[in-house]
């Protein structure tokens, strides 16, 4: 019996609705691999580094999750929360691709959190660097007249040179964790000695490159396709990671010279931080002689800032001068 006309048109037309129907089961049953998209900017402190690494740990044991793009803009914190956001980057990195962009600015901290990612990529003009550590300067230890201590180092915690020393062995294992991941990089290795890379400099993303504490110059795109060709992905969708886990963003800083110095002020004695050094400490951690200088700096020395009330940092930081190179 021969097939009529319209049987294969109402047959084609069938087929048709069930391969559509499929493609959607398909998608929702398994739907397409993501690389994440989250932004961190803010100083590094005890809060912003606890609600950053829950999302992260969240992305790592997301199966969805291929892959996360960081666009990271921050001058840096607390030393110890730094280093936990370091390690909670590198668990993540273990199970899927974690790549760097910076958003104008990856100081001290903010740099060390760039250095666990499998790629970092910035702007020719971002600033990038300062690797090292700093804090208030150390007194010697004291005696509280309405106290009593069990040790001569029980109210301070140790004399000026155990304080002097434990700043310095955090730098070290600072410069010595930039030193082993950037030495690594399969794109563009490290050209700088432990040495050099302790001098805390910042450099433009140019310089940066040029001295392989990144890997190429870009933005978000960079590092999405990065992102998916280190994951082996030729069809993917980019999901925002706070709103795909159902978790509150990272809340955006103060104006940052605000914000780090509130930091600052509120942090226990004896903080060591990995914060931009161009941002000043609070006015009591300073020596009296220095007290009545201006943070801003000019060339090799330190000048009045003309009763503006305006910092080196506050210009930098800025949001009209943050992809620009600092002028003269």
């Amino acid at each position: 019996m021969p097939i009529r006309t319209w049987e294969i048109a109402i047959a084609a037309v069938f087929l048709v609705f069930c391969l559509a129907v499929g493609l959607v089961l398909g998608n929702q049953v398994a739907p397409q691999p993501a690389i994440g998209l989250v932004r961190f900017a803010s100083e590094i402190d005890f809060n912003s580094a606890e609600q950053f690494i829950s999302l992260l740990e969240a992305a790592r044991q997301d199966d969805q999750i291929a892959g996360v793009v960081i666009e990271l803009l921050s001058p840096g914190g607390y030393a110890t929360s730094s280093e936990s956001i370091y390690y909670a980057m590198l668990s993540l990195r273990e199970q899927k691709p974690l790549v760097i962009v910076v958003d104008g600015l990856a100081a001290s901290g903010g740099y060390y959190m760039a250095a666990a990612g499998n790629r970092i990529f910035a702007p020719a003009s971002a600033y990038v660097g300062n690797i090292g550590t700093r804090g208030g300067r150390p007194e010697d230890p004291s005696i509280a007249v309405d106290e009593l201590s069990s040790g001569p180092y029980k109210l301070e915690g140790g004399s000026r040179f155990d304080q002097i020393h434990q700043l310095d062995l955090v730098a070290q294992a600072f410069i010595k964790n930039v030193v082993s991941q950037r030495s690594a990089s399969p794109v563009n290795p490290l050209k700088l000695t432990a040495e050099e890379v302790g001098e805390a400099r910042i450099y433009l993303g140019s310089e940066a490159l040029a001295v392989g504490l990144i890997d190429g110059e870009g933005s978000r795109s960079a590092g999405i396709q990065a992102a998916a060709e280190l994951a082996n992905l030729s069809s993917y969708r980019v999901v925002g990671l706070e709103e795909y886990l159902g978790m509150p963003a990272v809340p955006p800083p103060d104006p940052p010279t605000q914000a780090s110095q509130s930091m600052m002020a509120q942090a226990p004695p004896g903080t060591i931080f990995m914060l931009d050094s161009r941002i000043p400490l609070p006015v009591p951690a300073l020596p009296p002689a220095l007290r009545a200088l201006a943070s801003k700096r000019h060339g090799d020395s330190v000048v009045p800032n003309g009763g503006t009330g305006r910092s080196w940092a506050d210009t930098l930081l800025s949001p009209s001068t943050l992809r620009q190179p600092a002028g003269d």
